[in-house]
């Protein structure tokens, strides 16, 4: 069944998006939330309180999308990445023709994830000049096929799964990473906090090795008190606990596979020798590394 989002909006009423079309607010499986929006008649100034970032590759119509700072004006054949926040928007039909477009909510964290995953195509770009809260592309013979496979896919699906919509997601940004990687890099204004992506990237990169929390404070450019702090407005805890819990984890995947050894495994989670790791691990799963390894594979799947 075809899922048609009608929002109609009167002037003066305030909409919460995307939550107001998935009955609350979003949890993790909502973290990517994609509609074939349609509407029949022209909108003005509707009040849009945007909670997470939205993509919105616009079929036919006109949309007007109004920033504090910026307006943008997206037209049929383009598609815009609009940052979270208040806007006003207005909607007006062409042509005769139905407002319709497909619609991609996201958050901060499945953008941020994204932009750490491919930060080595970044590297070397130069971010185009100037700041806004949105970024308008063309709709090329790519995004146009990939906007009708996405409309025939809601057509068939009720509801599409939580993995499917992240990887339909993660193949649009990485296209529109390649068609225009300057433009794209200028993408990274719509996340909140640039100094929680720093320290996202920094610490999850250095999971496995031998670093302290006063190396990870100097390679985000900061003081450890101010790291410190930080780290626990971001993940909820010290820095020295997460990491333990991290490197942990780390280490009972790798004991999942049958051609790892406990011995072998305390190296490669940043541990200094063997004993320390075992004890931390046994803490923590209630058993020891081999204990661990040996329960799992006597597991039948």
């Amino acid at each position: 069944m075809l899922i048609y989002e009608h929002i109609w909006v009167a002037f003066m009423n305030t909409y919460y998006l995307p939550d107001d079309i998935i009955g609350g607010s979003a949890n993790g499986s909502d973290e990517v939330v994609i509609r074939f929006y349609i509407s029949g008649r022209d909108s003005v100034k509707n009040r849009i309180v945007l909670n997470q970032n939205m993509i919105n590759l616009l079929v036919s119509g006109t949309k007007t999308v109004v920033y504090p700072d910026a307006t943008a004006v997206v037209n049929a054949g383009e598609l815009v990445v609009l940052s979270t926040g208040n806007v006003l928007t207005s909607e007006l039909l062409t042509g005769g023709q139905q407002f319709s477009s497909i619609l991609f909510y996201f958050s901060n964290e499945v953008l941020n994830r994204f932009l750490i995953k491919y930060d080595h195509l970044l590297q070397t770009v130069t971010p185009l000049g100037g700041r806004q809260p949105f970024l308008i592309f063309k709709q090329d013979s790519f995004i146009k096929h990939f906007t009708a496979s996405m409309q025939a896919l809601l057509t068939a699906e009720n509801d599409l799964p939580s993995a499917l919509r992240l990887v339909k997601l993660e193949e649009l940004l990485l296209y529109l990473l390649h068609m225009d990687p300057e433009r794209f890099r200028a993408i990274r204004i719509i996340t909140n906090d640039r100094m929680q992506l720093q320290i996202k990237k920094v610490v999850e990169s250095h999971v496995g090795q031998l670093i302290t929390v006063d190396e990870l404070a100097f390679l985000c450019h900061m003081s450890t008190s101010t790291f410190k702090r930080r780290f626990r407005e971001i993940y909820d805890t010290t820095p020295q606990k997460w990491l333990l819990t991290r490197k942990l984890e780390m280490a009972a995947e790798l004991l999942r596979s049958a051609g790892e050894s406990p011995s072998g495994v305390y190296l490669k989670v940043g541990y200094q020798n063997h004993s320390s790791f075992s004890e931390a691990f046994r803490n923590h799963f209630g058993s020891t590394p081999s204990e661990y390894q040996q329960k799992r594979m006597n597991v039948v799947p």
